[in-house]
């Protein structure tokens, strides 16, 4: 298990006094990244086969959106480890000890390189330290389309800002493109991502909205109907 605290200052909060969505993936990834950089079994290994891990799904189940000036406690664990992939938990305590968002998250070892997957040998599998699986709602990791038109759809661009170290856009950044057709007073409960392509700086990216009562799901895909990135908020 990796701890590690942060406070919420100006460049986490939203217009309506609030972190962002995607300023909680970002500290959910931050912790996330910090723990397998100084994991003792898998970090070396890394390092020697120039790989790492990158995420195909993500939960945020959001209990309260954590406030400005707010001291928080992020803690991360791997539950599951496979050679080819492994799952993890990452809670974000309020300043009351309590949770204000759960997640999990499951990823693949890929070399960076290559961009082609990894395994890892069963033996540092074996050894590398889990915890108990957080108790909490798990839904699907796979997010089903609607078998029906998009309600509306709408053309965006990768901006450079986007990128991360890894040369495509980060995971947070995501939230930061889909964020924008939620309504202005949308509360969520939940979001659930699933990461299908890497997405580039000098990709086609097409938005296809989908929208129901409480529900609103952006799949975002290239000028073939190919998805990059499909994400769904449950709305309160």
């Amino acid at each position: 298990m990796y701890e590690m605290t942060r406070k919420v200052y100006c460049s986490s909060i939203g217009s309506e006094g609030y972190i962002r969505n995607s300023s909680l993936i970002d500290l959910l990834q931050d912790c996330s990244l910090r723990q397998l950089e100084t994991e003792p079994v898998l970090s070396p290994f890394f390092e020697k086969e120039n790989c790492s891990m990158f995420l195909t799904s993500r939960q945020l189940d959001i209990i309260r959106m954590p406030e400005y000036c707010e001291q928080l406690k992020i803690k991360t664990w791997c539950y599951e480890l496979k050679r080819l992939y492994g799952f993890r938990n990452t809670v974000i305590y309020g300043e009351d000890g309590e949770p204000c968002v759960k997640c999990n998250a499951g990823g693949a070892f890929v070399n960076l390189e290559t961009q082609r997957p990894v395994k890892i040998p069963q033996e540092l599998a074996d050894v590398v330290e889990k915890s108990p699986k957080l108790e909490m709602e798990y839904a699907p990791r796979k997010i089903k389309l609607p078998e029906r038109k998009a309600d509306y759809t709408e053309n965006v661009k990768v901006l450079k800002c986007f990128i991360d170290m890894n040369g495509h856009v980060n995971n947070a950044r995501y939230l930061d493109i889909t964020d924008e057709f939620l309504d202005d007073k949308a509360k969520v409960k939940r979001i659930r991502i699933e990461y299908k392509v890497p997405l580039k700086r000098e990709d086609d990216v097409t938005a296809k909205i989908y929208r129901s009562e409480k529900t609103l799901l952006v799949s975002l895909e290239d000028f073939s109907d190919k998805p990059y990135c499909i994400c769904e908020y449950t709305l309160k």
